[in-house]
């Protein structure tokens, strides 16, 4: 009986201890739980940032290229590798003016027998109709050849897509028309400036001075459910800096370049559905003009097998009037869907160059096809196969040395995963 009181009471003096401890702790109410949230804001769809209202968007690809380029040197590397990898972040906030719109996305590329490299793809703001910053393509350009051709421009060679450049836009809308102004970057279309006597007399090379305006580019779409049509103009300024003496043919100092030429450029381009065929299916051409602006047709820099002409906006004659070069290019694509999950690319392109005096005439084509399957979703896995020639056609004052003829054959194989 003794033993069970004890015990009794020393029960009853824990159960008081500890009711005396736990109403001595601090209680604090857990703090509820914020869940992610998912948005969608124009064709951004991802989550909501804690403590914003800000709908992001992550997103990546992985991309593996293995080439055939035809070798001309012993020195050549007939088969290469690439390894890309690309980031992008994608932001939309709706405000009272319309969504707000931040976005950017870089890439690391490693080839063979280089370094990685570190390159900003695109990074700008969209508000208002209002585009700062660094754009994908040039407002310039029309045809979307990224999807028919593996490279776009760099495959075509002629008149495609120019890549990302440094802009600052606005855009308006009016039902199915869509007008822009831009101003972009002039420096990152500088072709070349040029001596008429440079060829022979080794006279010195005029070079660009500072930029004193940006490229004024103008642009016109109209979008309908059959495709779209697009008209598109630039204006480009060329302004000599070194202020270099210029000689005549009988090495008589005839003038000194401190010039500024103006030279313009436009673009007609349409892309026709083809859902008659196949959905998914469109064909698309676009042809381009310019006098002093020839990056604007794909004739900035050319190279095909051991032929790598000059390409100048302006060139100086012997009294050191400036005379523009004039160039054109016309280039067409159709994709084909075989099965839902295979698809088939088929391009060409050809493109005039026309320099003054002693210089050249040039002419190039390429044409292309590749296959693409895509057994699971936003994972491509093709080929590709590109002819390219290019041909310069000498002047009346300065023979050519030979070989002013060249071909090539490239190829391509491609594994390609967006998440």
């Amino acid at each position: 009986m003794r033993f069970s009181s004890v015990l009794l009471g020393s029960a009853a003096a824990l159960a008081v201890a500890g009711s005396a401890t736990a109403a001595d702790l601090p209680s604090k109410k857990a703090a509820p739980v914020e869940y992610v949230r998912v948005c969608a804001i124009g064709d951004v769809t991802g989550f909501i940032v804690p403590g914003t209202d800000t709908c992001l968007k992550i997103a990546g690809r992985i991309r593996a290229e293995y080439f055939y380029n035809e070798a001309f040197a012993r020195s050549d590397n007939s088969t290469t590798f690439r390894s890309r990898g690309y980031l992008t972040l994608d932001s939309m906030t709706n405000t009272a003016y319309g969504p707000l719109r931040a976005t950017t996305r870089v890439f690391v590329t490693k080839d063979t027998g280089s370094a990685a490299t570190t390159t900003l793809d695109w990074a700008y703001i969209q508000f208002a109709g209002i585009t700062a910053g660094r754009i994908a393509t040039s407002f310039f350009e029309f045809a979307p050849f990224g999807g028919i051709s593996f490279a776009g421009g760099d495959t075509l060679g002629r008149g495609a897509d120019y890549g990302s450049i440094n802009t600052l836009a606005y855009s308006a809308s009016f039902g199915k028309f869509t007008a822009t102004l831009a101003l972009e970057d002039a420096s990152e279309r500088r072709v070349g400036l040029q001596n008429f006597n440079a060829a022979f007399l080794s006279a010195s090379t005029p070079t660009f001075g500072g930029q004193a305006m940006p490229d004024v580019v103008g642009r016109l779409d109209y979008i309908d459910t059959w495709g779209q049509a697009a008209l598109t103009g630039a204006v480009h300024q060329s302004r000599v800096g070194n202020g270099n003496v210029v000689g005549s043919v009988n090495l008589t100092p005839a003038a000194t370049i401190l010039d500024t030429t103006y030279g313009f450029a436009i673009q007609a381009g349409v892309k026709v559905n083809l859902p008659m065929l196949a959905p998914g299916d469109a064909i698309f051409l676009q042809a381009a003009y310019a006098d002093g602006a020839n990056s604007y047709t794909g004739w900035g820099t050319t190279t095909v097998g051991t032929l790598a002409p000059g390409s100048w906006d302006v060139v100086y004659d012997a009294t050191g009037n400036a005379k523009t070069s004039k160039s054109w290019s016309v280039t067409g694509g159709l994709l084909h869907y075989w099965t839902p999950t295979l698809r088939q690319g088929v391009f060409a392109a050809y493109g005039d160059l026309d320099q003054y005096g002693p210089l050249y005439d040039a002419a190039a084509v390429s044409l292309g096809t590749n296959v693409i399957w895509s057994p699971v979703k936003n994972l491509d896995i093709g080929a590709e196969i590109v002819y390219s020639k290019l041909t310069q056609t000498p002047r009346n004052l300065l023979p050519l040395a030979a070989g002013n003829s060249e071909d090539s054959w490239a190829g391509r194989i491609r594994f390609e995963r967006d998440f």
